[in-house]
Protein backbone atom coordinates (compact mmCIF):
# COMPACT_ATOMS: atom_id res chain seq x y z
CA UNK A 1 0.00 0.00 0.00
CA UNK A 2 1.23 3.47 -0.96
CA UNK A 3 0.10 6.92 0.18
CA UNK A 4 -0.07 9.81 -2.29
CA UNK A 5 -0.43 13.33 -0.88
CA UNK A 6 -1.65 16.03 -3.27
CA UNK A 7 0.20 19.22 -2.36
CA UNK A 8 0.88 21.12 -5.60
CA UNK A 9 -1.44 24.09 -5.07
CA UNK A 10 -0.47 27.70 -4.49
CA UNK A 11 -2.83 28.41 -1.60
CA UNK A 12 -3.66 31.90 -2.86
CA UNK A 13 -6.42 32.36 -0.27
CA UNK A 14 -3.85 31.88 2.49
CA UNK A 15 -1.58 34.70 1.34
CA UNK A 16 0.61 36.26 2.65
CA UNK A 17 1.32 33.02 4.54
CA UNK A 18 1.98 31.21 1.27
CA UNK A 19 4.14 33.89 -0.34
CA UNK A 20 7.27 31.89 0.45
CA UNK A 21 5.99 28.35 0.96
CA UNK A 22 3.46 25.86 -0.41
CA UNK A 23 0.05 25.65 1.24
CA UNK A 24 0.86 22.40 3.04
CA UNK A 25 3.79 24.08 4.79
CA UNK A 26 1.61 26.71 6.48
CA UNK A 27 1.95 26.30 10.24
CA UNK A 28 -0.93 25.53 12.55
CA UNK A 29 0.03 26.41 16.12
CA UNK A 30 3.70 26.10 15.25
CA UNK A 31 3.63 22.88 13.20
CA UNK A 32 2.92 22.69 9.48
CA UNK A 33 -0.12 21.00 7.97
CA UNK A 34 2.01 18.40 6.17
CA UNK A 35 4.07 17.58 9.28
CA UNK A 36 0.88 17.03 11.27
CA UNK A 37 -0.46 14.80 8.54
CA UNK A 38 2.75 12.78 8.31
CA UNK A 39 2.83 12.35 12.11
CA UNK A 40 -0.54 10.61 11.85
CA UNK A 41 0.44 8.48 8.86
CA UNK A 42 3.64 7.36 10.58
CA UNK A 43 1.67 6.63 13.75
CA UNK A 44 -0.48 4.25 11.75
CA UNK A 45 2.53 2.24 10.59
CA UNK A 46 3.27 3.75 7.17
CA UNK A 47 6.95 4.42 6.46
CA UNK A 48 8.65 7.14 4.40
CA UNK A 49 9.38 4.86 1.48
CA UNK A 50 5.65 4.27 0.96
CA UNK A 51 4.77 7.98 0.80
CA UNK A 52 4.79 10.12 -2.34
CA UNK A 53 4.06 13.84 -2.30
CA UNK A 54 2.87 15.53 -5.50
CA UNK A 55 4.28 19.03 -5.24
CA UNK A 56 4.33 22.08 -7.50
CA UNK A 57 4.34 25.62 -6.14
CA UNK A 58 7.49 26.23 -4.08
CA UNK A 59 8.41 22.56 -4.30
CA UNK A 60 11.93 23.56 -3.30
CA UNK A 61 10.74 24.47 0.21
CA UNK A 62 8.96 21.14 0.63
CA UNK A 63 11.86 19.08 -0.67
CA UNK A 64 14.31 20.96 1.54
CA UNK A 65 12.20 20.32 4.65
CA UNK A 66 12.15 16.56 4.06
CA UNK A 67 15.64 16.18 2.69
CA UNK A 68 17.21 13.05 4.11
CA UNK A 69 13.94 11.11 4.32
CA UNK A 70 12.80 8.36 1.95
CA UNK A 71 9.67 10.30 0.96
CA UNK A 72 9.31 10.42 -2.82
CA UNK A 73 8.51 13.68 -4.61
CA UNK A 74 6.86 14.13 -7.99
CA UNK A 75 6.56 17.67 -9.36
CA UNK A 76 3.52 18.89 -11.27
CA UNK A 77 5.32 21.43 -13.44
CA UNK A 78 1.97 22.84 -14.58
CA UNK A 79 0.58 23.34 -11.08
CA UNK A 80 -0.59 26.86 -11.96
CA UNK A 81 -2.59 25.63 -14.98
CA UNK A 82 -4.06 22.40 -13.64
CA UNK A 83 -6.08 21.01 -10.77
CA UNK A 84 -6.27 17.93 -8.52
CA UNK A 85 -6.81 15.21 -11.12
CA UNK A 86 -3.86 16.32 -13.25
CA UNK A 87 -1.70 16.50 -10.14
CA UNK A 88 -2.69 12.96 -9.19
CA UNK A 89 -1.98 11.70 -12.70
CA UNK A 90 1.60 12.94 -12.38
CA UNK A 91 1.93 9.74 -10.32
CA UNK A 92 0.24 7.59 -12.97
CA UNK A 93 3.30 5.40 -13.49
CA UNK A 94 3.50 4.74 -9.75
CA UNK A 95 -0.21 3.88 -9.53
CA UNK A 96 -0.03 1.57 -12.53
CA UNK A 97 2.68 -0.44 -10.76
CA UNK A 98 0.73 -0.70 -7.47
CA UNK A 99 -2.41 -2.47 -6.32
CA UNK A 100 -3.42 -0.29 -3.37
CA UNK A 101 -3.29 3.51 -3.13
CA UNK A 102 -4.47 5.92 -0.44
CA UNK A 103 -4.90 9.50 -1.70
CA UNK A 104 -4.93 12.45 0.69
CA UNK A 105 -5.27 16.15 0.08
CA UNK A 106 -2.30 18.06 1.45
CA UNK A 107 -4.33 20.84 3.07
CA UNK A 108 -6.24 18.77 5.62
CA UNK A 109 -5.43 17.73 9.17
CA UNK A 110 -6.83 14.54 10.66
CA UNK A 111 -6.22 12.30 13.64
CA UNK A 112 -5.20 8.65 13.68
CA UNK A 113 -8.81 7.41 14.10
CA UNK A 114 -9.68 8.95 10.72
CA UNK A 115 -6.67 7.50 8.92
CA UNK A 116 -7.24 4.10 10.51
CA UNK A 117 -10.76 4.16 9.03
CA UNK A 118 -9.38 4.34 5.52
CA UNK A 119 -6.72 1.73 6.37
CA UNK A 120 -9.51 -0.63 7.41
CA UNK A 121 -11.57 -0.03 4.24
CA UNK A 122 -12.04 -3.24 2.28
CA UNK A 123 -13.83 -2.05 -0.87
CA UNK A 124 -12.09 -1.43 -4.20
CA UNK A 125 -13.10 2.24 -3.97
CA UNK A 126 -13.58 3.97 -0.62
CA UNK A 127 -14.19 7.64 0.17
CA UNK A 128 -14.06 9.09 3.71
CA UNK A 129 -17.10 11.26 4.53
CA UNK A 130 -17.86 13.33 7.63
CA UNK A 131 -21.38 12.91 9.00
CA UNK A 132 -20.75 15.64 11.58
CA UNK A 133 -19.86 18.28 9.00
CA UNK A 134 -22.66 20.83 9.59
CA UNK A 135 -21.50 22.24 12.92
CA UNK A 136 -17.96 22.65 11.55
CA UNK A 137 -19.15 24.32 8.35
CA UNK A 138 -21.28 26.69 10.46
CA UNK A 139 -18.09 27.84 12.19
CA UNK A 140 -16.35 28.36 8.86
CA UNK A 141 -19.05 30.37 7.07
CA UNK A 142 -22.27 32.21 7.82
CA UNK A 143 -24.34 29.91 5.62
CA UNK A 144 -22.91 26.35 5.46
CA UNK A 145 -24.61 25.73 2.13
CA UNK A 146 -22.60 28.52 0.54
CA UNK A 147 -19.57 26.24 0.63
CA UNK A 148 -20.91 22.71 1.12
CA UNK A 149 -21.41 20.37 -1.85
CA UNK A 150 -23.76 17.48 -2.40
CA UNK A 151 -22.90 14.08 -1.01
CA UNK A 152 -25.51 11.35 -1.07
CA UNK A 153 -25.37 7.61 -0.59
CA UNK A 154 -27.82 4.72 -0.82
CA UNK A 155 -28.96 2.19 1.76
CA UNK A 156 -25.78 0.17 1.16
CA UNK A 157 -23.50 3.18 1.74
CA UNK A 158 -22.54 3.50 -1.91
CA UNK A 159 -22.19 7.08 -3.11
CA UNK A 160 -24.83 8.29 -5.57
CA UNK A 161 -23.78 11.95 -5.87
CA UNK A 162 -20.79 14.06 -4.86
CA UNK A 163 -19.34 17.50 -5.39
CA UNK A 164 -22.30 19.37 -6.89
CA UNK A 165 -23.40 22.81 -5.74
CA UNK A 166 -26.75 22.83 -3.96
CA UNK A 167 -29.10 24.97 -1.90
CA UNK A 168 -30.85 21.91 -0.47
CA UNK A 169 -29.60 20.58 2.85
CA UNK A 170 -31.26 17.23 2.16
CA UNK A 171 -28.71 16.63 -0.59
CA UNK A 172 -25.80 16.90 1.84
CA UNK A 173 -26.04 13.71 3.86
CA UNK A 174 -22.36 13.98 4.73
CA UNK A 175 -19.29 15.87 3.48
CA UNK A 176 -16.25 14.81 1.47
CA UNK A 177 -12.94 15.48 3.24
CA UNK A 178 -10.30 14.66 0.59
CA UNK A 179 -9.18 11.21 1.77
CA UNK A 180 -9.85 8.08 -0.27
CA UNK A 181 -8.53 4.66 -1.25
CA UNK A 182 -8.42 2.67 -4.50
CA UNK A 183 -7.49 -1.00 -4.64
CA UNK A 184 -7.26 -3.69 -7.31
CA UNK A 185 -9.90 -3.27 -10.00
CA UNK A 186 -11.04 -0.02 -8.41
CA UNK A 187 -7.61 1.52 -8.96
CA UNK A 188 -7.53 0.32 -12.57
CA UNK A 189 -10.98 1.75 -13.24
CA UNK A 190 -10.04 5.10 -11.73
CA UNK A 191 -6.97 5.33 -13.97
CA UNK A 192 -8.97 4.33 -17.06
CA UNK A 193 -11.64 6.91 -16.31
CA UNK A 194 -9.01 9.61 -15.98
CA UNK A 195 -7.72 8.64 -19.43
CA UNK A 196 -11.27 8.80 -20.75
CA UNK A 197 -11.76 12.24 -19.21
CA UNK A 198 -8.63 13.49 -20.95
CA UNK A 199 -9.78 12.01 -24.27
CA UNK A 200 -13.23 13.58 -23.97
CA UNK A 201 -11.75 16.93 -23.05
CA UNK A 202 -9.48 16.93 -26.12
CA UNK A 203 -12.51 16.18 -28.31
CA UNK A 204 -14.64 18.81 -26.58
CA UNK A 205 -17.07 16.20 -25.24
CA UNK A 206 -18.97 16.48 -21.95
CA UNK A 207 -17.22 15.24 -18.79
CA UNK A 208 -20.13 13.74 -16.90
CA UNK A 209 -21.67 16.46 -14.66
CA UNK A 210 -18.91 19.07 -14.79
CA UNK A 211 -18.36 21.93 -17.22
CA UNK A 212 -14.64 21.94 -16.37
CA UNK A 213 -12.14 20.48 -18.83
CA UNK A 214 -9.68 17.75 -17.91
CA UNK A 215 -6.93 20.14 -16.84
CA UNK A 216 -9.22 21.81 -14.31
CA UNK A 217 -11.03 18.73 -12.98
CA UNK A 218 -11.48 18.36 -9.24
CA UNK A 219 -11.22 14.93 -7.63
CA UNK A 220 -14.96 15.12 -6.95
CA UNK A 221 -15.53 15.43 -10.72
CA UNK A 222 -13.61 12.20 -11.22
CA UNK A 223 -15.48 10.48 -8.39
CA UNK A 224 -18.83 11.57 -9.85
CA UNK A 225 -17.72 10.23 -13.22
CA UNK A 226 -16.95 6.87 -11.62
CA UNK A 227 -20.41 6.85 -10.02
CA UNK A 228 -22.14 7.78 -13.27
CA UNK A 229 -20.30 4.98 -15.05
CA UNK A 230 -21.83 2.48 -12.61
CA UNK A 231 -18.93 1.96 -10.21
CA UNK A 232 -19.43 1.32 -6.50
CA UNK A 233 -17.75 3.86 -4.22
CA UNK A 234 -18.20 3.02 -0.56
CA UNK A 235 -18.74 5.86 1.91
CA UNK A 236 -16.44 5.46 4.93
CA UNK A 237 -18.17 7.36 7.72
CA UNK A 238 -16.51 9.50 10.37
CA UNK A 239 -17.80 12.00 12.93
CA UNK A 240 -15.42 14.95 12.73
CA UNK A 241 -11.76 14.42 13.76
CA UNK A 242 -10.41 16.45 10.84
CA UNK A 243 -9.98 20.04 9.60
CA UNK A 244 -9.60 21.73 6.22
CA UNK A 245 -7.51 24.86 5.76
CA UNK A 246 -8.49 26.89 2.70
CA UNK A 247 -8.06 30.46 3.96
CA UNK A 248 -6.96 32.51 6.94
CA UNK A 249 -10.36 32.26 8.61
CA UNK A 250 -10.15 28.46 8.43
CA UNK A 251 -6.74 28.69 10.04
CA UNK A 252 -8.14 30.69 12.95
CA UNK A 253 -10.89 28.11 13.49
CA UNK A 254 -8.42 25.21 13.42
CA UNK A 255 -5.92 26.87 15.74
CA UNK A 256 -8.69 27.53 18.25
CA UNK A 257 -9.54 23.80 18.25
CA UNK A 258 -6.06 22.28 18.41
Amino acid sequence: MKVIILAAGQGTRLRPLTDDRPKCMVEVNGRSIIERQLDVIYGCGVSDKDITIICGYRSDVLKSRFKGTDIQFIVNEQYDLTNMVCSLMCAKELMESEDDIIISYGDIIYGEPVFRKVLAAEDDMSVVVDDGWYEYWAERCENPLDDAETLMFDENDYLTEIGQKTSELTKVQSQYIGLMRFKGEGLKKMLLLSEEAERRSIKGEALWRTSRNYAKMYMTDLLQGLIDEGNKLRAVHIQRGWFEIDDCEDLKVVESKL
